[in-house]
């Protein structure tokens, strides 16, 4: 009985989803191009609306309003407008704003008791008046041409949206490059089930509006809404976001709050994965999933192979140990960043209620 526990967590549920996701990555062929070309979209040429939702970023929100005006000019795209949506602020952000409006730099709404950002993004929403959505936070810093490289994506009429590549300051992470590569991986095979929510672009004929007040992973929300109008969402390398360092990223509130999320999408929109198709249900596996998944699996599975016959816990094991070791010796970096989000994402598990409503990162 114990042994059949311990072939059913480790094989069964832990190496064979795993390896569905990384061989799926590999061996799946890539997706064609359509033979259409959406040249008015790929230009901007209908116009683009970028909608910020802001809190309390007084020190901020006027660089972030300039910097997408830049990239909105030096993309070539005309005809746009700067929705900026203030949530409750109470810093001297709606001052700034204020200015900037009447200077007709954007476009400003402010809604005076802070509601959380979904329904800040709603009204923005309800003001845009463009086929093509930007969202962007407003604390990161964009390379150039960022959105003019999201908007070249949408030549393609099958791609329903695109996101940019986050990138953390100070030393390179290797956990955050693996995660980069695997997001490329999925927009050549089909779509990447997320997008950085610092920056990506959006057909707003693919978006669920309004969005649910409650919903915490905005972001993962909108993809997964594109992917069931059977469009994609693909990753664009060359549009790069800057973000914080590694530590301030991977914070325990942040990583809290997506655990939240994540729970909450199982839990009330189950209608919605299941309408993104197998292959996408195993990449949002393998992406969003497997890393609470895995530790939790591997844990029952080592606790039961201590009571099994010697040869599977010699095994097990030893495998497990000299796969470690080798880690260790040629990517000690990466073990380290993968031991503490392991620890981290567990430690969420236990606290959910913490998180359990809407909250800002800054």
């Amino acid at each position: 009985m114990i042994s059949l526990v311990f072939y059913i967590a480790i094989m069964g549920l832990l190496v064979l989803p795993a390896s569905d996701y990384f061989l799926g990555l590999v061996i799946l062929p890539r997706v064609k191009p359509s033979l259409e070309k959406d040249e008015r979209s790929s230009r901007g040429l209908d116009g683009v609306s970028a909608i910020i939702a802001c809190h309390n970023e007084v020190d901020h929100i006027e660089r972030k309003v300039l910097e997408i005006q830049s990239q909105f000019q030096d993309a070539g795209v005309t005809m746009f407008e700067i929705v900026v949506v203030s949530d409750g602020s109470d810093d001297g952000s709606n001052k700034t704003l204020e200015q900037l409006a009447e200077d007709n730099k954007i476009i400003y709404r402010l809604v005076s008791k802070r509601q959380g950002k979904p329904n800040a993004l709603n009204v923005g929403m309800e003001v845009a008046q463009y086929p093509l959505f930007i969202f962007s936070d407003v604390r990161q810093n964009f390379e150039p041409n960022s959105i003019k490289h999201l908007l070249s994506n949408l030549l393609d009429p099958e791609v329903g949206a695109v996101t940019s590549e986050l990138v953390l300051s100070g030393k390179s992470s290797p956990s955050r490059t693996l995660m980069n590569r695997l997001k490329k991986l999925e927009s050549l095979k089909g779509s990447t089930t997320g997008v950085c929510g610092a920056l990506y672009l959006v057909r707003a004929s693919c978006v669920l509006h309004p969005f649910p007040k409650d919903i915490i992973l905005d972001d993962l929300f909108v993809s997964l809404n594109v992917m069931k109008h059977r469009k994609r969402v693909i990753l664009e390398s060359r549009s790069i976001v800057h973000d914080v360092n590694w530590d301030l990223f991977y914070s325990g509130r942040r990583q809290g709050r997506i655990t939240a999320g994540l729970i909450q999408i199982i839990r009330d929109y189950r209608g919605l994965l299941f309408s993104i198709g197998l292959k996408q249900l195993v990449f949002l596996y393998g992406q969003k999933y497997m890393k609470y998944v895995a530790p939790v699996l591997f844990a029952a599975g080592s606790l039961s192979a201590l009571f099994t016959c010697s040869e599977i816990r010699f095994g097990h094991f030893s495998i497990s140990g000299l796969i470690l070791l080798v880690l260790s010796v040629t990517r000690p970096v990466f073990v380290k960043e993968t031991l503490l989000l392991v620890f981290s994402y567990m430690a969420q598990l236990l606290k959910l209620e913490k998180y359990s409503k809407i909250t800002w990162e800054r």
